[in-house]
């Protein structure tokens, strides 16, 4: 419920800055979905050539995906990569 309120209420205030709500919305939208089907098809591209690296699909890594896009998951790989090493 908090939550809920608290991007309201950002969405609000980015309105009244004349920030386009409506297209930025679409726009992370648009990013998670990319996002999504980007994860799934290099884990199963990892899987294929017999490596061990995958990020797992959730609303930590949709969100991730969706704020800051192809960059988000290559920091995501990145983050895999070393936690798999360490």
């Amino acid at each position: 419920m908090f939550i809920m309120l608290f991007i309201g209420g950002f969405l609000i205030f980015l309105a009244s800055m004349g920030v386009d709500v409506f297209r930025l919305i679409l726009k992370i939208v648009t990013r998670c979905l990319s996002g999504i089907v980007i994860i799934y098809v290099v884990n199963l591209l990892i899987l294929h050539f017999g490596g061990n690296l995958s990020v797992s699909l959730n609303e930590f890594t949709i969100g991730v995906s969706g704020i800051l896009g192809i960059w988000g998951i290559i920091l995501l790989y990145a983050l895999q990569y070393y936690f798999t090493i360490t």
